[in-house]
């Protein structure tokens, strides 16, 4: 059968389904979710997003981040943030720092240190003095790597808490030993598709607002349990203070502690997963539609 080139709206669930496999370990998905983007011609983001994964997953892997033109270099990032152990500190300290920097410090009494959120905070608007110093404070060679890719790949993202994780991961480098990457194991089983209709796209806000009636919460605290309960989990978590510190005050700022949350996720969960069954079955069916690279050389050598 011949597919139409996917609407607006079907992009943003390969999009949102790319970042749940990479998290989780589904390679094979994560493969399969590269082609349907690239034959969509959604090229610019993929590049951004490799970036911005690699950074947020697991950023001590930015000391080996080599994105170019062809098509198998994010390939390359995203896989091997898929089969690492992910270590999520950039993510919360990036996340952190851009809400500090906007003017909110309501984060202050969980944050690991206040020193750090500052300098990220004042990195997002001086990145270039940022560099300068930062790169002195280095005292190893996969520290200063990281701390280059940083300032190399820092034009690519988009939004500025994109930007903010990026500088904590060049931060991050200098702070102590940098952890040496771990493997997780590859998920090879049926990935579960309804998740990647989460909150960033149509048929998950709808899903969500239902339940939210159903389960008679606010929106709000539905939408960050399920980011943090469902969206956001990984097939192997190294401890990352930072992460926590960033769910912790997120949770608490829609009325929600930790136990909250996953109580609240554990009844909402099988009628968000009930509503989206069929939606996620055709998601599965489009983008399984797309040969696999062996069949596509061309493909994978493809120009962005």
């Amino acid at each position: 059968m011949f597919l139409k080139p996917p609407k607006a709206s079907t992009d943003q669930r390969v999009r949102s389904l790319l970042q749940k496999a990479a998290r989780r370990g589904y390679t094979q998905v994560v493969e399969l979710a590269l082609q349907r983007l690239d034959a969509s011609g959604d090229k610019t983001w993929l590049r951004s997003r490799a970036i911005v994964i690699t950074f947020e997953e697991c950023w001590p892997l930015a000391a080996s981040l080599s994105i170019d033109r062809e098509l198998s270099s994010k390939r390359n990032a995203l896989l091997s943030v898929a089969k690492a152990a992910k270590q999520k500190d950039a993510a919360g300290l990036g996340a952190l720092a851009h809400a500090y920097q906007e003017g909110d410090q309501s984060m202050l009494d969980c944050v690991p240190d206040r020193y750090q959120l500052r300098i990220v905070s004042e990195a997002l608007q001086r990145p270039g003095d940022f560099f300068k110093w930062i790169v002195s404070q280095s005292r190893t060679q996969r520290s200063t790597d990281v701390i280059r890719s940083s300032e190399r790949y820092l034009p690519a993202a988009t939004w500025p808490w994109d930007k903010a994780c990026i500088l904590a991961g060049a931060l991050l480098a200098t702070v102590g030993d940098m952890l040496a990457m771990e493997p997780a194991e590859t998920e090879r089983g049926e990935f579960p598709y309804w998740v990647a209709l989460d909150k960033h796209t149509p048929e998950g806000k709808v899903a969500l607002t239902e339940a939210a009636k159903e389960v008679k919460s606010s929106y709000r605290r539905l939408i960050w349990a399920s980011f943090y309960c469902e969206s956001t989990r990984v097939n192997r978590l190294l401890p990352s203070p930072w992460w926590d510190a960033e769910r912790t005050w997120r949770l608490r700022r829609a009325g929600l502690s930790t136990d909250a949350a996953e109580e609240l996720w554990s009844r909402a969960r099988p009628l968000v997963r009930q509503r989206l069954e069929g939606k996620a079955a055709s998601l599965k069916e489009f983008v399984e539609a797309i040969p696999s690279p062996e069949a596509m050389p061309s493909l994978w050598s493809s120009r962005v």
